[in-house]
């Protein structure tokens, strides 16, 4: 098994409020469907636990085909949504936020995300998996916050 840690920080400007922001940010599964490469995401339960499930990439025998839950807090207040491993087996532990920032610019909003992804690969394969994993997640997550922000954009067109 290898475990490839994953940090990743992005800041944009949207035309959309900061309560047009929070309304798609805060509702998970809307939000969520902007992740490129997501097979499911479905509510556990109703206390803010989620299960997403990703489609299968990668080469040979190193693919990234992740089941994990999540537990999301949406704070209206403090125009923040964060999110944290569900206790249990999961094949990556996701940690992150939303954090909706009103601008005299515009409303800004800061994404940051740290993955912890379980490859089941050799060891011998470490650097090559690690490589890999760390382009595929952060090739997501910039696309995931950019069509966050393209769909927030067009909100005000």
């Amino acid at each position: 098994m290898v475990e490839v840690d994953v940090d990743y920080s992005a800041d944009v400007l949207v035309g959309a409020t900061p309560a047009e922001a929070f309304a798609l940010l805060s509702d998970v599964h809307a939000s969520g469907s902007h992740f490129p490469g997501l097979a499911s995401l479905t509510a556990v339960d109703s206390h803010g636990r989620w299960r997403w499930t990703m489609k299968e990439k990668g080469f040979g025998p190193v693919k990234i085909a992740a089941t994990y839950e999540a537990l999301y807090d949406c704070d209206a207040d403090a125009m923040r949504v964060d999110w944290k491993p569900a206790p249990g087996r999961n094949d990556m532990e996701s940690f992150g936020s939303w954090e909706i920032i009103d601008g005299d610019a515009g409303t800004m909003l800061r994404f940051h995300a740290r993955t912890i992804a379980h490859i089941p690969a050799p060891r011998l394969m470490n650097k090559m998996v690690d490589a890999f994993v760390k382009e595929e997640l952060s090739g997501l997550k910039r696309d995931y916050v950019q069509a966050i922000k393209a769909t927030l954009d067009a909100a005000v067109a």
